[in-house]
């Protein structure tokens, strides 16, 4: 069975979800406890079969596996879908009741343009991260690495982030940075002052003693309601 890992997963399981979205409905039945149990899969035979490898389980392990030596049955099939159906339920569920993953890095944002800043800008170990103009999307450029633009060589853009995702694009080094600020904006911010001896908010050299001890300036703390 295949490793799984938190970006994969999560992956699968959202193109999964696109995919059935737009699949017609099937009335499917497995046995379960000497019972029959009805229910409606939208996933092609493919689409369930791939989702197997993350379902929890010894018995989807036994599917997945099965699924690659010789095939599935019919009754073993319908209990892929059934799996991979309660799968898509179980996390839609989740994100229903969850707070956005990135939220609290879109109210650092949110905290500097109430208090009147204009030039929004969170530098992190590597890369910037500047939120679009109505703060639905975050982009993400590279601190070391430029590009062409319009106006000559420019930061190079790397991928963006939502409220619930990181851009697939982003490398694995770039995904834990911008996670780490997910979970704790200051901490990052902090991490990235005492790398640099610069603000990560301002970009200024940290010049005063309780600033260079913090790793941050007090004054953009304040501002970015960190």
């Amino acid at each position: 069975m295949q490793t799984a890992t938190a970006t994969d997963r999560a992956a699968a399981i959202a193109r999964a979800a696109r995919l059935a979205a737009l699949g017609d409905p099937r009335v499917m039945t497995v046995t379960a406890r000497g019972e029959l149990v009805t229910f409606t899969s939208r996933l092609t035979d493919d689409a369930a079969q791939d989702l197997l490898q993350w379902c929890p389980g010894r018995f989807a392990a036994s599917l997945w596996q099965q699924s690659h030596d010789r095939g599935l049955s019919p009754a073993q099939m319908a209990w892929a879908h059934k799996l991979a159906t309660d799968l898509l339920q179980a996390e839609s569920a989740e994100d229903a009741n969850s707070e956005p993953q990135f939220n609290r890095l879109f109210s650092v944002f949110q905290a500097a343009k109430s208090r009147g800043l204009k030039r929004l800008t969170l530098r992190l170990s590597g890369v910037n991260v500047k939120p679009n103009r109505d703060l639905t999307t975050l982009w993400v450029t590279s601190q070391t690495e430029t590009e062409e633009g319009n106006y000559g060589p420019q930061p190079k853009y790397l991928g963006k982030i939502t409220p619930n995702r990181l851009d697939s694009r982003l490398a694995d080094e770039v995904k834990a940075v911008l996670l780490e600020a997910a979970s704790d904006p200051l901490t990052a911010a902090v991490r990235y002052g005492k790398e640099t001896g610069s603000c990560s908010c301002c970009g200024r050299d940290l010049t005063n003693p309780q600033s260079i001890e913090l790793g941050i300036g007090p004054i953009c703390r304040e501002k970015y309601g960190l």
